[in-house]
């Protein structure tokens, strides 16, 4: 071994006989720390500075590893949080003096460094904090917002609010009524159903998009299938669907004057009535029709009418004939009507004779109690 290397082995050592304990053994982290042992290797002229602290580097590293790993504590994640030392507090306040924009929980943070930063400073500690500020952290605080002056006549014009107007009501929002275009005695709303003739439409529309990219586009909204009481202006088409439906002659005009807000339902997308259903009383309710357009079916427009006029007369039994060979008799069975007669000859009266449809009938009834 050359000479010096020995010398610098017998320097090592030496070193780290200073900074041994009286028992000769190295000082444990858990012991009180003491900063004199530095400062007499660095007073030290005949050592090189880089050699002192590249000496004393593994040490100091393996030491703040363990207290470290004593003050850590883990999220509720697993992730190993390291509590900041006063230099990462006085780094962060530094930085966050050059940022304006922070979100409310980095300025929480903030401030419960900032207040600790201070408490330090006044020299209080956890043991001597009371429920009372210093006078220093009084200076830091802004001051309390004094309460704003009651006004009595705005809190009595909210207490009076007793309704929400229809166009500013989520009921609006729902049946998709836009502000100020309120639909009266709207029972539903449907956006989403997609018939057979709005497909084929829509099929047109794109045809002539792509056939004639040159010419100007018309306009074309979307609108949803609305289901509402019948109205006058409905009547035209109501007779002429029930005409393609059942039989020509059918007159159902009288219906306005029967409570039509509980015993008609009429689907219509914008001004096109596609779907019928009427009741002939509240009192003794009986459907008399319930029929859909051409090009509107499988799209449970029927569904919905007779479901919507089912629920606008609660607690009643609900009766109707239906042709004994009429599909209709699967859509009445799912809502809970049973045959309780079978009428023969029922439509002989009404149905053409060349009529596919069945003369005979059955006699449904939806029982409520």
């Amino acid at each position: 071994m050359s000479s010096d290397a020995s010398s610098y082995e017998e320097e090592v050592n030496r070193k780290t006989k200073r900074r041994k304990g009286n028992d000769g053994l190295p000082t444990s982290s858990k012991e009180g720390f003491t900063m004199k042992p530095l400062f007499d290797l660095l007073n030290d002229d005949e050592t090189p500075f880089e050699n002192t602290v590249g000496a004393l580097m593994p040490e100091f590293l393996r030491e703040r590893a363990i207290r470290q790993e004593q003050e850590a504590e883990k999220d509720p994640s697993g992730q190993l949080l390291r509590p900041m030392t006063l230099s990462d507090t006085m780094s962060f306040l530094d930085a966050a003096g050059n940022t304006g924009s922070w979100s409310a929980s980095q300025a929480l943070a903030l401030r419960k460094l900032k207040v600790s930063q201070e408490r330090r400073r006044a020299g209080w500690t956890e043991s001597n904090i009371s429920t009372s500020p210093p006078p220093i952290l009084n200076e830091l605080l802004p001051p309390a917002s004094s309460p704003l002056p009651e006004h009595s006549s705005i809190i009595e014009a909210l207490e009076s609010i007793r309704t929400t107007p229809f166009e500013n009501s989520f009921l609006a929002r729902l049946h998709g009524a836009s502000c100020g275009t309120a639909i009266p005695d709207l029972v539903a709303v449907d956006w989403e159903t997609a018939t057979p003739w709005m497909n084929l439409m829509s099929d047109i529309r794109d045809h002539y998009t792509f056939a004639h990219p040159e010419r100007e586009q018309p306009p074309h909204t979307v609108s949803p299938i609305t289901y509402s009481p019948l109205e006058r202006w409905h009547l035209d088409q109501v007779h002429d669907i029930l005409d393609r439906a059942f039989w020509s002659g059918i007159n159902v005009s009288d219906s306005l004057e029967y409570s039509p807000e509980r015993c008609t339902i009429i689907a219509a997308y914008g001004r096109l009535v596609v779907g019928v259903a009427i009741m002939s009383s509240p009192r003794e309710p009986y459907i008399t029709y319930l029929a859909v357009r051409a090009g509107w079916d499988n799209a449970q427009i029927a569904t919905t009418m007779l479901y919507h006029l089912i629920a606008l007369n609660p607690h009643q039994d609900i009766t109707l004939h239906v042709s004994a060979n009429n599909s209709a008799m699967l859509l009445y069975n799912r809502f809970g009507f049973k045959a309780e007669e079978f009428v023969v000859g029922f439509y002989d009266a009404y149905l053409d004779p060349q009529s596919r449809a069945s003369k005979n009938a059955f006699r449904l009834r939806l029982r409520r109690h």
